[in-house]
Protein backbone atom coordinates (compact mmCIF):
# COMPACT_ATOMS: atom_id res chain seq x y z
CA UNK A 1 0.00 0.00 0.00
CA UNK A 2 2.94 2.40 0.60
CA UNK A 3 3.49 3.46 -3.30
CA UNK A 4 -0.30 4.81 -2.82
CA UNK A 5 -0.56 5.77 1.06
CA UNK A 6 2.31 8.19 0.75
CA UNK A 7 0.82 10.27 -2.49
CA UNK A 8 -1.01 12.75 -0.80
CA UNK A 9 -4.62 12.82 -0.38
CA UNK A 10 -4.80 16.47 -0.91
CA UNK A 11 -3.04 15.87 -3.82
CA UNK A 12 -5.13 13.03 -5.24
CA UNK A 13 -8.51 14.72 -4.56
CA UNK A 14 -7.20 18.11 -6.42
CA UNK A 15 -6.34 15.65 -9.31
CA UNK A 16 -9.62 14.53 -9.19
CA UNK A 17 -10.96 18.03 -9.52
CA UNK A 18 -8.85 19.39 -11.85
CA UNK A 19 -9.69 15.67 -14.38
CA UNK A 20 -13.50 16.62 -13.46
CA UNK A 21 -13.62 20.16 -14.43
CA UNK A 22 -11.78 19.59 -17.15
CA UNK A 23 -14.85 17.32 -18.88
CA UNK A 24 -17.46 19.13 -16.55
CA UNK A 25 -17.23 22.39 -16.47
CA UNK A 26 -20.40 22.95 -18.96
CA UNK A 27 -22.38 20.73 -17.04
CA UNK A 28 -21.75 22.65 -13.95
CA UNK A 29 -21.25 25.92 -14.82
CA UNK A 30 -18.09 26.31 -12.46
CA UNK A 31 -14.94 27.15 -13.28
CA UNK A 32 -11.81 24.89 -12.34
CA UNK A 33 -10.99 24.67 -8.71
CA UNK A 34 -7.63 22.97 -9.10
CA UNK A 35 -6.33 24.67 -6.08
CA UNK A 36 -8.62 23.07 -3.62
CA UNK A 37 -8.05 21.06 -0.96
CA UNK A 38 -10.14 18.38 1.08
CA UNK A 39 -10.60 21.34 3.93
CA UNK A 40 -11.99 23.66 1.29
CA UNK A 41 -14.63 21.36 0.53
CA UNK A 42 -18.03 22.96 1.23
CA UNK A 43 -21.37 22.08 0.64
CA UNK A 44 -21.76 23.97 -2.26
CA UNK A 45 -19.11 22.47 -4.07
CA UNK A 46 -19.05 18.99 -2.90
CA UNK A 47 -21.31 17.80 -5.81
CA UNK A 48 -18.61 18.94 -8.34
CA UNK A 49 -15.90 16.48 -6.39
CA UNK A 50 -18.29 13.97 -6.27
CA UNK A 51 -18.96 14.29 -10.12
CA UNK A 52 -14.98 13.92 -10.19
CA UNK A 53 -15.28 10.61 -8.35
CA UNK A 54 -18.30 8.67 -11.03
CA UNK A 55 -15.81 10.06 -13.29
CA UNK A 56 -12.65 8.52 -12.51
CA UNK A 57 -13.97 5.51 -11.02
CA UNK A 58 -15.42 5.00 -14.42
CA UNK A 59 -13.28 1.00 -14.90
CA UNK A 60 -10.81 0.26 -17.70
CA UNK A 61 -11.87 -1.32 -20.58
CA UNK A 62 -9.73 -4.12 -19.93
CA UNK A 63 -10.50 -4.47 -16.15
CA UNK A 64 -14.29 -4.08 -17.09
CA UNK A 65 -13.99 -7.68 -19.14
CA UNK A 66 -11.58 -9.01 -16.78
CA UNK A 67 -13.70 -11.93 -15.55
CA UNK A 68 -15.07 -12.72 -19.30
CA UNK A 69 -11.21 -12.72 -20.80
CA UNK A 70 -10.17 -15.56 -17.32
CA UNK A 71 -13.70 -17.16 -17.70
CA UNK A 72 -13.66 -18.72 -21.20
CA UNK A 73 -15.20 -16.16 -23.51
CA UNK A 74 -12.59 -15.31 -25.53
CA UNK A 75 -9.44 -16.52 -26.79
CA UNK A 76 -6.46 -14.27 -27.90
CA UNK A 77 -5.84 -13.03 -32.22
CA UNK A 78 -2.39 -13.22 -33.96
CA UNK A 79 -2.00 -9.21 -32.67
CA UNK A 80 -2.12 -9.78 -28.94
CA UNK A 81 -0.48 -13.83 -28.97
CA UNK A 82 -0.30 -15.83 -26.38
CA UNK A 83 2.54 -14.57 -24.50
CA UNK A 84 0.75 -11.52 -24.01
CA UNK A 85 -1.49 -10.24 -20.81
CA UNK A 86 -4.41 -11.37 -22.25
CA UNK A 87 -2.91 -15.00 -23.59
CA UNK A 88 -1.34 -15.35 -20.08
CA UNK A 89 -4.97 -14.86 -18.16
CA UNK A 90 -6.70 -17.17 -21.32
CA UNK A 91 -4.05 -20.10 -21.13
CA UNK A 92 -3.02 -19.74 -17.46
CA UNK A 93 0.67 -19.34 -18.33
CA UNK A 94 3.45 -17.07 -16.63
CA UNK A 95 0.82 -15.59 -14.38
CA UNK A 96 2.93 -14.11 -11.67
CA UNK A 97 3.29 -10.83 -9.53
CA UNK A 98 3.94 -8.88 -12.93
CA UNK A 99 0.76 -8.97 -14.74
CA UNK A 100 -0.39 -5.75 -15.65
CA UNK A 101 -3.67 -6.39 -14.80
CA UNK A 102 -3.41 -7.06 -11.56
CA UNK A 103 -1.10 -3.39 -10.98
CA UNK A 104 -3.77 -1.84 -13.16
CA UNK A 105 -7.07 -3.33 -11.26
CA UNK A 106 -5.19 -2.17 -7.63
CA UNK A 107 -3.95 0.76 -8.95
CA UNK A 108 -7.28 1.93 -10.09
CA UNK A 109 -9.42 1.02 -7.28
CA UNK A 110 -7.10 2.49 -4.20
CA UNK A 111 -6.65 5.79 -5.82
CA UNK A 112 -10.15 5.82 -6.16
CA UNK A 113 -11.09 4.70 -2.31
CA UNK A 114 -8.60 7.15 -1.16
CA UNK A 115 -10.89 9.89 -2.84
CA UNK A 116 -13.75 8.19 -1.91
CA UNK A 117 -12.35 8.71 1.93
CA UNK A 118 -11.59 12.13 1.79
CA UNK A 119 -15.62 12.98 0.22
CA UNK A 120 -16.83 10.66 2.99
CA UNK A 121 -14.79 12.77 6.01
CA UNK A 122 -15.83 15.69 4.30
CA UNK A 123 -19.68 14.85 4.58
CA UNK A 124 -19.05 13.81 8.65
CA UNK A 125 -17.41 17.38 8.72
CA UNK A 126 -19.89 19.33 7.27
CA UNK A 127 -22.63 17.57 8.67
CA UNK A 128 -26.43 19.65 6.87
CA UNK A 129 -27.82 17.11 4.45
CA UNK A 130 -25.12 15.55 2.43
CA UNK A 131 -26.44 12.01 3.32
CA UNK A 132 -27.15 10.89 -0.16
CA UNK A 133 -23.81 12.24 -1.26
CA UNK A 134 -22.10 10.19 1.16
CA UNK A 135 -24.30 7.57 0.30
CA UNK A 136 -23.47 7.72 -3.68
CA UNK A 137 -20.15 7.57 -2.72
CA UNK A 138 -20.36 4.74 -0.36
CA UNK A 139 -21.75 2.76 -3.09
CA UNK A 140 -18.39 4.02 -5.10
CA UNK A 141 -16.34 2.88 -2.03
CA UNK A 142 -18.31 -0.63 -2.25
CA UNK A 143 -18.26 -1.11 -5.52
CA UNK A 144 -14.07 -0.67 -6.17
CA UNK A 145 -13.96 -3.02 -2.69
CA UNK A 146 -16.14 -5.50 -4.80
CA UNK A 147 -13.83 -5.31 -7.82
CA UNK A 148 -10.59 -5.46 -5.41
CA UNK A 149 -12.25 -8.86 -3.32
CA UNK A 150 -13.25 -10.98 -6.61
CA UNK A 151 -10.03 -10.63 -8.02
CA UNK A 152 -7.54 -10.47 -5.12
CA UNK A 153 -9.26 -11.96 -2.19
CA UNK A 154 -8.83 -9.99 1.13
CA UNK A 155 -7.21 -7.01 0.72
CA UNK A 156 -6.42 -3.47 2.96
CA UNK A 157 -8.90 -2.20 4.34
CA UNK A 158 -8.36 0.96 3.90
CA UNK A 159 -10.99 3.37 5.53
CA UNK A 160 -9.10 6.64 6.90
CA UNK A 161 -6.64 7.70 4.36
CA UNK A 162 -2.45 6.84 6.21
CA UNK A 163 1.00 6.94 5.19
CA UNK A 164 1.35 3.91 6.95
CA UNK A 165 1.74 0.28 5.64
CA UNK A 166 -1.39 -1.96 6.14
CA UNK A 167 -1.92 -5.57 6.19
CA UNK A 168 -4.33 -7.26 3.87
CA UNK A 169 -7.56 -8.07 6.03
CA UNK A 170 -9.36 -11.09 5.23
CA UNK A 171 -12.16 -11.98 2.72
CA UNK A 172 -15.18 -11.89 5.14
CA UNK A 173 -13.79 -8.48 6.63
CA UNK A 174 -13.90 -6.80 3.10
CA UNK A 175 -17.04 -8.45 2.16
CA UNK A 176 -18.54 -6.87 5.54
CA UNK A 177 -17.45 -3.80 4.80
CA UNK A 178 -18.41 -3.64 1.70
CA UNK A 179 -22.18 -4.68 2.93
CA UNK A 180 -22.02 -2.05 5.63
CA UNK A 181 -21.24 0.80 2.75
CA UNK A 182 -23.87 -0.47 0.70
CA UNK A 183 -26.46 -0.88 3.38
CA UNK A 184 -25.61 3.24 3.84
CA UNK A 185 -26.11 3.58 0.26
CA UNK A 186 -29.48 1.74 0.23
CA UNK A 187 -30.27 4.10 3.75
CA UNK A 188 -29.85 7.32 2.73
CA UNK A 189 -29.04 6.89 -0.97
CA UNK A 190 -32.15 9.13 -3.58
CA UNK A 191 -34.73 6.68 -5.08
CA UNK A 192 -34.24 5.71 -8.53
CA UNK A 193 -37.14 7.92 -9.85
CA UNK A 194 -35.20 10.97 -9.17
CA UNK A 195 -31.60 9.97 -9.96
CA UNK A 196 -32.18 8.16 -13.44
CA UNK A 197 -29.58 4.97 -13.91
CA UNK A 198 -26.31 7.75 -14.22
CA UNK A 199 -26.24 8.34 -10.57
CA UNK A 200 -26.23 6.09 -7.55
CA UNK A 201 -29.95 5.40 -6.22
CA UNK A 202 -31.54 3.16 -3.40
CA UNK A 203 -32.53 0.64 -6.26
CA UNK A 204 -28.94 0.57 -7.64
CA UNK A 205 -27.60 0.18 -3.94
CA UNK A 206 -30.65 -2.71 -3.51
CA UNK A 207 -29.14 -4.59 -6.72
CA UNK A 208 -25.57 -4.64 -5.75
CA UNK A 209 -26.41 -6.07 -2.89
CA UNK A 210 -28.20 -8.70 -4.30
CA UNK A 211 -25.00 -9.48 -6.02
CA UNK A 212 -23.13 -9.70 -3.10
CA UNK A 213 -25.35 -11.63 -1.08
CA UNK A 214 -25.34 -14.65 -4.20
CA UNK A 215 -21.13 -13.62 -3.81
CA UNK A 216 -21.87 -14.91 0.13
CA UNK A 217 -23.82 -17.68 -0.79
CA UNK A 218 -26.70 -16.29 1.04
CA UNK A 219 -29.01 -17.06 -2.83
CA UNK A 220 -32.41 -16.77 -1.16
CA UNK A 221 -31.99 -13.18 0.73
CA UNK A 222 -30.43 -12.30 -2.67
CA UNK A 223 -33.16 -13.17 -4.44
CA UNK A 224 -35.54 -11.69 -2.53
CA UNK A 225 -34.01 -8.33 -2.57
CA UNK A 226 -33.92 -8.41 -6.07
CA UNK A 227 -37.51 -9.09 -6.71
CA UNK A 228 -37.90 -6.27 -4.58
CA UNK A 229 -35.89 -3.99 -6.98
CA UNK A 230 -38.09 -5.53 -9.69
CA UNK A 231 -40.87 -4.70 -8.14
CA UNK A 232 -40.18 -1.18 -6.90
CA UNK A 233 -38.89 0.53 -10.38
CA UNK A 234 -40.82 -0.30 -12.96
CA UNK A 235 -38.35 -0.92 -15.36
CA UNK A 236 -38.94 -3.87 -18.12
CA UNK A 237 -36.71 -6.05 -19.47
CA UNK A 238 -35.65 -4.94 -22.72
CA UNK A 239 -37.05 -6.42 -26.46
CA UNK A 240 -33.53 -4.75 -27.95
CA UNK A 241 -30.53 -6.60 -26.53
CA UNK A 242 -28.51 -4.67 -28.39
CA UNK A 243 -29.90 -1.20 -27.66
CA UNK A 244 -29.21 -1.88 -23.94
CA UNK A 245 -25.22 -1.36 -25.44
CA UNK A 246 -25.45 0.95 -27.80
CA UNK A 247 -28.34 2.96 -27.15
CA UNK A 248 -27.87 2.62 -22.83
CA UNK A 249 -29.84 6.00 -22.36
CA UNK A 250 -32.83 4.58 -23.95
CA UNK A 251 -33.06 1.56 -22.41
CA UNK A 252 -35.89 -0.08 -20.39
CA UNK A 253 -33.70 -1.83 -18.14
CA UNK A 254 -30.61 -0.29 -16.58
CA UNK A 255 -30.31 0.40 -13.28
CA UNK A 256 -27.01 2.48 -12.96
CA UNK A 257 -24.45 2.75 -15.71
CA UNK A 258 -21.21 5.33 -15.24
CA UNK A 259 -21.98 7.65 -17.95
CA UNK A 260 -18.38 7.69 -19.76
CA UNK A 261 -18.85 10.75 -21.74
CA UNK A 262 -16.61 11.31 -24.83
CA UNK A 263 -15.52 14.33 -22.87
CA UNK A 264 -14.73 12.99 -19.72
CA UNK A 265 -13.37 9.71 -19.72
CA UNK A 266 -13.67 8.21 -22.95
CA UNK A 267 -14.06 4.47 -22.57
CA UNK A 268 -14.07 2.73 -25.31
CA UNK A 269 -15.24 -0.80 -25.03
CA UNK A 270 -15.32 -1.36 -28.94
CA UNK A 271 -11.06 -0.44 -29.38
CA UNK A 272 -10.83 -3.88 -27.44
CA UNK A 273 -12.42 -5.78 -29.96
CA UNK A 274 -12.76 -4.95 -33.32
CA UNK A 275 -10.11 -4.66 -35.73
CA UNK A 276 -8.26 -1.36 -37.51
CA UNK A 277 -9.95 -0.23 -40.66
CA UNK A 278 -13.50 -1.07 -39.13
CA UNK A 279 -16.69 0.83 -38.15
CA UNK A 280 -15.83 0.74 -34.76
CA UNK A 281 -11.86 0.84 -35.13
CA UNK A 282 -9.50 -0.58 -32.31
CA UNK A 283 -6.62 -3.39 -31.70
CA UNK A 284 -8.33 -6.49 -31.83
CA UNK A 285 -6.63 -8.11 -28.86
CA UNK A 286 -9.27 -10.52 -27.84
CA UNK A 287 -12.12 -12.73 -30.24
CA UNK A 288 -14.59 -14.73 -29.03
CA UNK A 289 -13.37 -18.28 -27.96
CA UNK A 290 -14.96 -21.61 -29.93
CA UNK A 291 -16.96 -22.14 -26.89
CA UNK A 292 -18.94 -18.64 -27.00
CA UNK A 293 -19.05 -18.74 -31.27
CA UNK A 294 -19.94 -22.29 -31.56
CA UNK A 295 -21.75 -23.57 -28.91
CA UNK A 296 -22.90 -21.11 -26.51
CA UNK A 297 -26.01 -19.63 -28.05
CA UNK A 298 -29.13 -22.02 -28.96
CA UNK A 299 -30.37 -21.59 -32.53
CA UNK A 300 -33.19 -18.59 -32.63
CA UNK A 301 -31.29 -16.92 -29.78
CA UNK A 302 -30.91 -13.07 -30.74
CA UNK A 303 -28.27 -12.19 -28.56
CA UNK A 304 -26.17 -14.29 -31.01
CA UNK A 305 -26.17 -11.73 -33.55
CA UNK A 306 -25.36 -8.44 -31.17
CA UNK A 307 -22.44 -10.36 -29.52
CA UNK A 308 -20.42 -11.82 -32.06
CA UNK A 309 -20.46 -11.03 -35.47
CA UNK A 310 -18.29 -12.24 -38.83
CA UNK A 311 -16.81 -9.63 -40.64
CA UNK A 312 -15.06 -9.48 -43.92
CA UNK A 313 -11.84 -7.61 -44.64
CA UNK A 314 -11.22 -5.66 -47.41
CA UNK A 315 -8.61 -8.11 -48.72
CA UNK A 316 -11.67 -10.70 -48.70
CA UNK A 317 -10.36 -12.70 -45.32
CA UNK A 318 -13.01 -12.89 -42.73
CA UNK A 319 -12.12 -11.80 -38.74
CA UNK A 320 -14.81 -13.32 -35.63
CA UNK A 321 -14.99 -10.39 -33.65
CA UNK A 322 -17.32 -9.38 -30.01
CA UNK A 323 -19.64 -6.87 -31.60
CA UNK A 324 -21.42 -5.74 -28.97
CA UNK A 325 -20.45 -2.61 -28.07
CA UNK A 326 -19.97 0.63 -30.37
CA UNK A 327 -18.25 3.44 -30.05
CA UNK A 328 -18.03 5.11 -26.60
CA UNK A 329 -21.42 4.27 -24.43
CA UNK A 330 -22.20 4.35 -20.55
CA UNK A 331 -20.29 1.25 -18.59
CA UNK A 332 -23.52 -0.85 -17.43
CA UNK A 333 -22.79 -1.79 -13.53
CA UNK A 334 -26.58 -3.07 -12.83
CA UNK A 335 -29.30 -3.75 -15.13
CA UNK A 336 -32.61 -5.65 -14.86
CA UNK A 337 -31.70 -8.89 -16.36
CA UNK A 338 -28.99 -9.86 -14.04
CA UNK A 339 -31.58 -9.18 -11.26
CA UNK A 340 -33.96 -11.94 -12.40
CA UNK A 341 -31.35 -14.26 -12.97
CA UNK A 342 -30.39 -13.58 -8.96
CA UNK A 343 -33.89 -14.40 -8.72
CA UNK A 344 -34.01 -17.55 -10.86
CA UNK A 345 -31.06 -18.90 -9.29
CA UNK A 346 -31.92 -17.94 -5.86
CA UNK A 347 -35.12 -19.25 -5.61
CA UNK A 348 -34.57 -21.90 -6.85
CA UNK A 349 -36.24 -24.32 -9.86
CA UNK A 350 -39.62 -23.78 -8.90
CA UNK A 351 -40.22 -20.35 -7.85
CA UNK A 352 -37.24 -19.11 -10.05
CA UNK A 353 -38.25 -20.62 -13.61
CA UNK A 354 -40.82 -17.64 -14.30
CA UNK A 355 -37.73 -15.54 -14.04
CA UNK A 356 -35.55 -17.36 -16.27
CA UNK A 357 -37.66 -17.80 -18.50
CA UNK A 358 -39.06 -14.41 -18.53
CA UNK A 359 -35.13 -13.65 -19.78
CA UNK A 360 -34.86 -16.82 -22.39
CA UNK A 361 -38.12 -15.85 -24.15
CA UNK A 362 -37.25 -11.76 -24.05
CA UNK A 363 -34.57 -13.65 -26.25
CA UNK A 364 -36.14 -15.48 -28.60
CA UNK A 365 -36.25 -18.74 -26.37
CA UNK A 366 -38.79 -20.88 -26.22
CA UNK A 367 -39.75 -21.19 -22.12
CA UNK A 368 -38.43 -24.34 -20.16
CA UNK A 369 -40.49 -26.43 -17.78
CA UNK A 370 -39.61 -28.08 -14.50
CA UNK A 371 -39.45 -31.74 -16.48
CA UNK A 372 -36.42 -30.43 -18.40
CA UNK A 373 -34.21 -30.42 -15.48
CA UNK A 374 -33.15 -33.90 -13.33
CA UNK A 375 -32.68 -32.04 -10.64
CA UNK A 376 -31.92 -28.32 -9.10
CA UNK A 377 -28.43 -29.36 -9.97
CA UNK A 378 -29.19 -29.45 -13.62
CA UNK A 379 -31.45 -26.19 -13.32
CA UNK A 380 -29.03 -23.98 -11.48
CA UNK A 381 -26.58 -24.91 -14.31
CA UNK A 382 -28.64 -23.72 -16.80
CA UNK A 383 -29.62 -20.38 -14.62
CA UNK A 384 -25.54 -19.97 -14.81
CA UNK A 385 -26.00 -20.89 -18.68
CA UNK A 386 -27.99 -18.48 -19.20
CA UNK A 387 -26.21 -15.58 -17.52
CA UNK A 388 -23.29 -16.14 -19.77
CA UNK A 389 -25.26 -16.02 -23.00
CA UNK A 390 -27.13 -12.80 -21.24
CA UNK A 391 -24.13 -11.40 -19.07
CA UNK A 392 -21.56 -11.79 -22.23
CA UNK A 393 -18.82 -9.42 -21.99
CA UNK A 394 -19.95 -7.74 -19.01
CA UNK A 395 -17.59 -8.89 -16.40
CA UNK A 396 -19.73 -11.63 -14.59
CA UNK A 397 -18.46 -15.36 -16.30
CA UNK A 398 -15.12 -16.25 -14.00
CA UNK A 399 -16.12 -15.05 -10.64
CA UNK A 400 -19.57 -16.72 -11.35
CA UNK A 401 -17.12 -20.06 -11.93
CA UNK A 402 -15.39 -19.19 -8.73
CA UNK A 403 -18.26 -18.75 -6.10
CA UNK A 404 -19.82 -22.17 -7.59
CA UNK A 405 -16.49 -23.66 -7.33
CA UNK A 406 -16.57 -24.59 -11.36
CA UNK A 407 -13.77 -22.60 -11.72
CA UNK A 408 -11.42 -25.71 -10.93
CA UNK A 409 -12.46 -27.13 -13.98
CA UNK A 410 -11.35 -24.34 -16.49
CA UNK A 411 -8.14 -25.26 -18.89
CA UNK A 412 -6.52 -22.01 -17.61
CA UNK A 413 -6.82 -22.84 -13.95
CA UNK A 414 -4.66 -25.62 -12.09
CA UNK A 415 -5.76 -25.51 -8.42
CA UNK A 416 -7.95 -23.06 -6.30
CA UNK A 417 -4.83 -20.78 -5.79
CA UNK A 418 -5.82 -19.68 -9.20
CA UNK A 419 -8.80 -18.02 -8.21
CA UNK A 420 -7.39 -15.22 -7.79
CA UNK A 421 -4.90 -13.27 -9.18
CA UNK A 422 -1.27 -11.98 -7.64
CA UNK A 423 -1.22 -8.65 -5.71
CA UNK A 424 1.03 -6.59 -7.84
CA UNK A 425 4.69 -7.61 -6.82
CA UNK A 426 5.70 -3.72 -6.67
CA UNK A 427 3.29 -3.27 -3.59
CA UNK A 428 4.54 -6.36 -1.89
CA UNK A 429 7.90 -4.86 -2.11
CA UNK A 430 6.96 -1.69 -1.26
CA UNK A 431 4.95 -2.40 1.70
CA UNK A 432 8.03 -3.62 3.30
CA UNK A 433 6.35 -7.51 4.28
CA UNK A 434 3.44 -6.31 5.57
CA UNK A 435 1.55 -6.92 2.40
CA UNK A 436 1.86 -10.83 1.75
CA UNK A 437 1.49 -12.63 -1.55
CA UNK A 438 -1.51 -14.65 -2.23
CA UNK A 439 -0.49 -18.52 -2.05
CA UNK A 440 1.10 -19.91 -5.05
CA UNK A 441 2.35 -16.70 -6.45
Amino acid sequence: MKSFSNISAKFMLCMVAIMACLGCAQQLDQLPESGVSPDQISEANIPFFLNGLYRRATPDRDNYVLHDTRGGNYTWTALSGNSSAYGALITGNNVDDRLSYSANIWSHAYRNIYNANILIEACDRLGGNLNSIKAETSYLRAWLYYQLVTTFGGVPLVLVNTTENIPRNSDAEVWNQIIVDIDYAIENALPYAQTGNKKVSQEAAKALKSRVLLALGQTAEAAELAASVIESTGLQLDADYGGIFRETDGSTEVLFAFSNLKTESNIRMSSLFWPYGTAWAGSYFVQPSDYALNTLYPAGDVRKDVNILRITNSDGSSNVIVSKYWDVQPIIISRLSELYLICAEGFGRTQGLPYLNAVRQKRGLSPLTGGDFAGDEQFIDEVLEERRRELFSEGFLFYDLVRTDKAIDLPNVQNRNQYVLPLPGQQVRLSEGVLKQNEGY
